[in-house]
């Protein structure tokens, strides 16, 4: 997977989202304020997971660990690597943190520990939501056919955007 410019920054400011958005997310932790951990299922409606406290550590500038119930289907998801976007509240800012995970073997305890590598971080828009891509139209679908797949995704964005507010 190829890194977001916000990871290897080439200048001062996308090097101050990265360090400013981890910050974030210790204060966060710190005060007891909820980080979103979404995860986008290729087969179904995004997962969302907030770790206690605890459960997510910053490691350094590009690193994090989150600890989750082995058999769980968070676990499952994160076994198959698909996507990571953690939404970390930081008034008057939210902070976009986009991360892969890989599962360290032999975790000492019995939760199941991931290693998250931050892929991208930013200061969400005023007004802005984070959306996952909509329904790409095919070649063999109808003309209305893949409008109304775009509508759903949409619905579907829309919904979770007002359960996590």
């Amino acid at each position: 997977m190829t890194a977001s410019p916000d990871v290897f920054p080439t200048s001062s400011s996308t090097s101050l989202n990265l360090s400013t958005s981890l910050n974030a997310i210790k204060s966060s932790q710190a005060r007891q304020r909820p980080v979103v951990m979404i995860i986008y299922a290729v087969d179904g409606p995004p997962r969302i997971f907030v770790p206690d406290a605890g459960e997510l550590r910053v490691l350094d500038d590009r690193f994090l660990r989150v600890a989750i119930w082995p058999g769980s289907p968070t676990a499952a998801d994160l076994d198959r690597g698909l996507p990571i976007l953690l939404i970390v509240p930081a008034a008057p800012d939210v902070h976009l943190v986009r991360a892969t995970a890989r599962r360290l073997d032999n975790a000492a305890m019995v939760w199941a520990h991931y290693d998250l590598t931050v892929t991208s971080a930013r200061i969400a828009t005023r007004g802005t939501a984070p959306f996952a891509q909509p329904a790409r139209v095919s070649d063999e679908t109808d003309p209305g056919e893949g409008e109304s797949e775009e509508l759903l995704t949409s619905v579907r964005q829309k919904r979770l955007v007002r359960m996590l507010s």
